[in-house]
Parts: structure tokens; sequence; C-alpha cells
């Protein structure tokens, strides 16, 4: 498969972004919040609070590092296939976008330290006494880009190809 640079610069530059991001945010956050504890940002529904997370998503395959690393590369590898696909549309390239440095600074944390690392947490509104499992930049990107892909679905379908 050939990668047109012209057209993959958005993709790209958005996954090079999220990668610096998602994994400055994590160096910050294991020198200063894994040694102090939970900073509360907002009181009662936004904390910084430092977990390790040998798992998947709401701790799935917990331990199972080796899986989750191939299911990264296999995340990886279907990024620059759907690439392929749909490289003619800008907010397909920024999803995958969001959804290839989502997954590089994940697959980046399971190879470094053998754990994803979580930090950002939040309360439910509408359950209060619910905090959300601790997700990180890296995981927000990933749910951006499958928002933005679905809606990108939806609108080729319901529509028509634009």
């Amino acid at each position: 498969m050939t990668l047109n640079f012209r057209t993959a610069l958005p993709m790209l530059s958005i996954a090079f972004i999220t990668l610096l991001l998602d994994q400055l945010t994590k160096v910050i956050i294991r020198k200063t919040v894994a040694i102090s504890g939970t900073v509360e940002v907002i009181k009662g529904f936004f904390e910084l609070n430092y977990a390790e997370n040998t798992g998947a998503v709401f701790g799935v395959f917990r331990g199972g590092n080796s899986i989750l690393i191939f299911i990264g590369v296999i995340a990886i590898a279907f990024v620059f296939v759907y690439y392929k696909q749909f490289k003619q549309d800008i907010w397909m390239r920024v999803s995958l976008g969001f959804i290839l440095g989502g997954a590089l600074g994940n697959l980046a944390d399971r190879l470094l330290y053998g754990f994803v690392t979580d930090f950002i947490r939040i309360r439910l509104w509408l359950f209060r006494l619910v905090w959300w499992p601790n997700f990180n930049i890296a995981d927000a990107a990933v749910l951006i880009g499958a928002i933005m892909m679905i809606i990108s679905m939806f609108r080729r379908s319901y529509v028509g190809n634009t």
C-alpha cells in the first residue's frame, strides 16, 4: 500500500499531536500525581488520579498485556487499511488520526511499562455517586475518532456519499 503524504498529512498530524500530548501528560502524571496522590481539579466532578491499567477498557483482560499489544498492532494496521478506502475524505482522515494516535499512545505504554497509565477521573452527572473508570488522552482520542467515524458513516448512509 502506498501512502500519499499530502492526503495522509491530516491523519498523521493528528496522530502525532495525540501521541505527543498523551505521552507528555502521562510523564507528568507519573512524576507528580503518582507520588502525591489524587489531585482534585473540580471538586466532586473531575480529578487527576493515577492508575496502572493492565487490562483494557473497564478492566477487561486484566493482566493480558500480550494480547492487548497484539490487538493494538491490529488496530494500527486497520487504520492504514481503512485510510486507503477513505483517503479522499478529510473527516475520515482526521478520525483515523485520532484513532491511530490513541492506539500508538496506549501501545507505547504497554511496550514500555507493561501497563497503560490512566489518570483522568470524572463523576457521572446522572449518577452523582459513580466515578467513571480512569482514562487518558489516548482513550479519549480513540473515542473521538470512533464517534467521528460513526457520524461519517451515518452521513454517507442517509445523506449520500459526500
